[in-house]
């Protein structure tokens, strides 16, 4: 398997690039594949070079809430601090497609925590920059209306001119960290009025100006 090095390792020093490749496995996971679940022990930091694992939260009643995708280069902040707490994995990941990418052993990921400082700093801002995020994924479960959250996601997962997305509605329900039922009530209304068309599998964009309107909060 050719693997490209992770962006933080490629950008790093040459003696942490040589003990990157020499100790680093490389890995194909296929899509569906339940990587952890809660509780499990980490063994390992994972980069994804190509492919995406989503991290989320599993409620009691089966619903779902993502966290955060690992994808393009990026490790898990997740397995980063619970490599360094020695804590068990405290959410679920899981592959949406074949996924490939390198995984750092345990040892050698606390090694080059102690040896190399720019390898610290990598660590601390991916932990910095995702806690961040994840703390903003919640003010928005908290605060924003489902209609706002349900139409910033369908502009961000279509893309700039983008006018159709391959989903379904239990996958946006567990995006969103919320129920099938309520997403299928809002894109029905959004379809009477003409501002999506919901299919099998898919959600056509009508009118991108009305439905950036609704992700403004408007």
């Amino acid at each position: 398997m050719r693997l490209s090095l992770p962006r933080p390792v490629a950008a790093g020093p040459a003696a942490l690039q040589a003990e990157f490749t020499r100790v680093s496995q490389p890995f194909r996971w296929p899509a569906g594949r339940q990587v952890l679940a809660p509780g499990d022990a980490c063994s390992v930091m994972a980069f994804v070079i190509e492919g995406s694992v989503r991290a989320y939260l599993l409620g009691a009643d089966g619903r779902e809430v993502t966290l955060y995708r690992v994808r393009d280069g990026q490790g898990c902040v997740l397995s980063a601090s619970c490599l360094l707490g020695g804590t068990p994995f405290p959410a679920s990941a899981a592959t949406e497609e074949a996924t490939s990418g390198w995984a750092v052993p345990a040892d050698a990921f606390r090694g080059w925590m102690d040896r190399h400082r720019y390898w610290r700093n990598y660590v601390f801002g991916l932990i910095g920059e995702r806690l961040a995020a994840v703390l903003g994924r919640f003010e928005e479960l908290a605060f924003q209306r489902v209609d706002t959250r349900l139409a910033r996601l369908l502009l961000s997962r279509v893309g700039k001119g983008g006018t159709a997305l391959r989903t379904t509605q239990v996958r946006l329900a567990d995006e969103l960290g919320s129920a099938r039922e309520v997403i299928s009530r809002t894109l029905g209304r959004w379809r009477q009025a003409g501002v999506v068309c919901p299919a099998r599998g898919e959600i056509r964009i009508l009118d991108r100006t009305r439905l950036a309107r609704l992700a403004g909060g408007a």
